[in-house]
């Protein structure tokens, strides 16, 4: 299991507290041990991401800077995208102007990945311990 590089309270200052509760409750009468769960598992599944794209970019994981926090950059990423896939996890059903299958937080989730993807490809220089990224 990787390290998280974001908290709940991270994700909830992205998108509201109750928005995020909102997202993790799959179904009615989920419990506050149950919705923690979720969020957690969202954290733990989008941070083991952002390992395995940062792997390829030949940064050392997980990534830290030099006091060993992780850097706000990719704290603000992993934010976002644990967000996303709250929301995503519940079933989207939303569509554009033109009628495609494309939900209301995609763009985050898209502006997310492209940084993740900048930073991999060391065209966005983020602070890390090794100061090789």
């Amino acid at each position: 299991m990787s390290s998280t590089y974001c908290t709940r309270s991270d994700v909830e200052a992205q998108f509201g507290v109750k928005n995020v509760e909102r997202w993790a409750k799959l179904e009615d009468g989920y419990t506050a041990s149950q919705i923690t769960s979720r969020i957690n598992a969202a954290i733990d599944a989008v941070s083991e991401n952002i390992d395995d794209m940062l792997r390829a970019g030949a940064f050392e994981i997980p990534v830290t800077d030099s006091s060993g926090a992780t850097p706000a950059s990719i704290k603000e990423i992993c934010a976002v995208m644990a967000g996303v896939w709250l929301y995503e996890s519940r079933g989207v059903d939303d569509v554009d102007q033109a009628g495609n299958p494309r939900h209301k937080l995609q763009f985050l989730a898209e502006r997310a990945e492209r940084r993740l993807e900048q930073i991999t490809a060391r065209v966005r220089k983020i602070n890390t311990a090794s100061n090789t990224g």
